[in-house]
């Protein structure tokens, strides 16, 4: 446990790096078509690397060099820490030029010209601040909660429970707030919102399902088996478990309406899907679990070769 908690960071920086690949081979289809596009591009993967990893890299020089014993203390900034608390300003202070470079220094425009950044949708401008805006008001209500406590917290040996602990109806209501708010970016991020506006069911299903599936939506939203996929004559179901439901309707998309081709993925073979109505947006199923879709569809969907 120990080892947990003193190089747990090092994930964080793992994950960052896999996503920023991630995103960047997948734009790699718009650079071959748009080539002057090539240096916005590659200067949002060198900024998103930087910004991405700082705080974990300034979380493992605290720990390391013994000024904070692990990384859990990093979520009880009330305790006056001064590392942990110059890195919650360091977390703030990037807030603050993000929100300056996208209001400011043509932020949202400029990811607007790079679609798929981060795995965001191709959005405007104005949508993309909005974005921002939410996500900035997310990292606002997480720090308030951390400072005030989180309730039955246990104290450290030898000091007294926390005053300003909260209660646990308190806490039930903010936690039900934050999970719903957290269902509908995912939804926003990786594109089902987009799909629900063109193709949301209410009709009951007809055809042969697959239970507690993962696939991925965009380059952000990963859905990890907890999906319903369905394929019939009708079309390609997608539903999700009722606790992710909040901003996730069930679909149902014509098979006249989607594409499929294969995609390089880091671990396995994919497929593809993207969809007529919806050109941003697109769903990565493993290979299998799409073959086994279009089998059961009774149609005759062809699978296209990688770009």
């Amino acid at each position: 446990m120990d080892l947990v908690d003193r190089y747990f960071w090092i994930a964080f920086i793992v994950v960052a790096i896999v996503n920023g690949r991630a995103w960047w081979n997948r734009a790699q289809i718009r650079i071959q078509s748009q080539p002057d596009l090539e240096p916005g591009y590659r200067r949002l993967y060198r900024g998103y690397l930087f910004w991405a990893n700082l705080p974990w890299l300034a979380m493992g020089l605290g720990i390391l060099c013994g000024a904070v014993p692990s990384m859990f203390d990093f979520l009880r900034p009330s305790e006056g820490n001064a590392y942990v608390l110059s890195w919650w300003g360091l977390i703030a202070a990037i807030l603050v030029l993000g929100t300056f470079w996208m209001f400011v220094g043509g932020g949202a425009e400029t990811r607007e010209r790079h679609p798929g950044v981060y795995g965001i949708p191709p959005w405007s401008a104005a949508k993309l601040r909005m974005f921002w805006l939410g996500a900035v008001a997310w990292n606002v209500a997480g720090f308030t909660l951390f400072w005030l406590g989180f309730p039955g917290g246990r104290p450290k040996q030898g000091q007294a429970p926390a005053q300003g602990s909260w209660p646990w109806p308190l806490f039930l209501v903010f936690f039900a707030t934050m999970w719903c708010v957290i269902c509908f970016m995912l939804s926003a991020m990786g594109g089902w919102r987009v799909l629900a506006g063109h193709y949301a069911s209410t009709l009951p299903f007809s055809g042969t399902r697959f239970r507690f599936r993962s696939a991925q939506f965009g380059g952000l939203a990963s859905y990890g088996s907890c999906l319903t996929l369905g394929a019939g004559p009708s079309g390609l179901y997608l539903a999700i478990l009722l606790p992710f439901r909040p901003g996730h309707p069930p679909l149902l998309i014509p098979w006249a309406d989607i594409t499929a081709r294969e995609a390089r993925s880091w671990l396995s073979a994919v497929i593809e899907f993207e969809f007529a109505k919806a050109p941003g947006v697109s769903v990565r199923l493993s290979r299998h679990l799409a073959q086994n879709l279009i089998d059961a569809s009774g149609t005759r969907l062809e699978v296209q070769p990688a770009a």
